[in-house]
């Protein structure tokens, strides 16, 4: 089977794919802080999803709904800040996606990828790298919002989570945009192919 790659551009292939896994799996899945609501249910909130929260039922009570669940829209995302960072952390993750599926397919097949697209390539894993940073940098500053201070005790504020923590999904998008930075440094040396080599 022939490839487009090097060594270090095989590297280069499989961390872009972890990264994107990581990423993907940390935006998805609302596990970025914890809280608790009547003191014995843990609930999570990611930008743009929430496990177990409370609602009214039909007698006008109120009660614990145990299921994660996205936002019924864009809108009712309840911080401005959170819609932001989903926003940039979702083009982040779908940057990476591009990439990773690119750099798979060079795995495999010859003149998919080329000096000058893997540097291009590592370019846009540096660009979607910021991008979840940015976002993540963000997404604390909507803390102040009334769903999270009712699930940290009314204790949270701007960049203090008060009762609250930080929980592993917020890690995964650290450690992916990590990788996606030193992905960024490795497709300087990732492809074996000049561009004035490639076939038509």
């Amino acid at each position: 089977m022939a490839s487009s790659l090097t060594g270090v551009g095989v590297v280069w292939a499989v961390l872009s794919l972890t990264a994107t896994l990581l990423l993907c799996t940390g935006f998805y899945l609302p596990y970025w802080i914890k809280g608790s609501l009547a003191g014995d249910t843990n609930t999570y909130f990611g930008s743009f999803r929430r496990c177990n929260y409370p609602r009214l039922n039909a007698f006008g009570q109120v009660e614990i709904v145990r299921e994660c669940g996205r936002y019924s829209s864009f809108w009712s995302i309840p911080s401005a800040w959170w819609q932001v960072t989903t926003v940039l952390v979702g083009v982040g993750a779908g940057l990476s996606l591009l990439v990773a599926v690119t750099a798979l397919a060079a795995c495999c097949l010859t003149h998919v990828i080329h000096t000058t697209s893997a540097r291009a390539a590592g370019m846009l894993q540096f660009i979607a790298g910021l991008l979840v940073a940015a976002g993540g940098a963000l997404y604390p500053l909507g803390w102040d919002n009334r769903e999270v201070r009712e699930a940290c005790n009314g204790t949270s504020a701007a960049y203090q989570l008060g009762t609250c923590e930080i929980w592993w999904a917020s890690w995964s998008l650290v450690v992916g945009a990590a990788l996606l930075w030193a992905c960024s440094l490795l497709s300087c040396r990732a492809s074996r192919v000049k561009p004035g080599s490639l076939r038509i």
